[in-house]
């Protein structure tokens, strides 16, 4: 009975360093195509290198692979997506800094909606207009 127990745990276990092997190569090869969603399966081939380890100390060689490719996956996919993200910002905010045009269309749209409610732009919106177009200049001489 003992003998049947441990076939079984063993099976399972070699099941288990399959799929995170499995999922481990996806976390790799989709860093190409879907790198944001990469984090969760090489998340998941973790999990299962994990479970795959069963009650022993040691990492079977299958699952051992499995971790390392879901660990490379996971960690270059976030790094991907985070420095994406970042440059993202960056440019849009650089962009807006240095957009003289969109300025000029903030200032007729306050124009346009004071003048369509009847009164007059207060000086406290056109004191920031003016900021707003001289820091772009700033920016744009840099």
């Amino acid at each position: 009975m003992d003998q049947e127990l441990m076939n079984a745990k063993r099976m399972s276990a070699e099941k288990y360093a399959k799929l995170a092997v499995i999922f481990g190569v996806i976390s790799l090869a989709g860093i190409l195509c879907c790198f944001p969603l990469m984090p969760v399966i090489g998340g998941l081939g973790i999990i299962f290198a994990i479970i795959s380890r069963g009650g022993s100390e040691e990492y079977s060689k299958e699952a051992g692979k499995g971790l390392t490719f879901s660990i490379i996956g996971t960690v270059a996919s976030l790094l991907l997506t985070v420095g994406l993200a970042g440059y993202s910002v960056y440019y849009t905010m650089n962009e807006l800094k240095t957009n003289d045009k969109l300025v000029d269309e903030m200032r007729d749209y306050y124009e346009q909606l004071y003048d369509n409610i009847g009164t007059e732009m207060p000086p406290e919106m056109e004191e920031m207009l003016d900021r707003l177009e001289e820091k772009s200049r700033e920016y744009r001489d840099k």
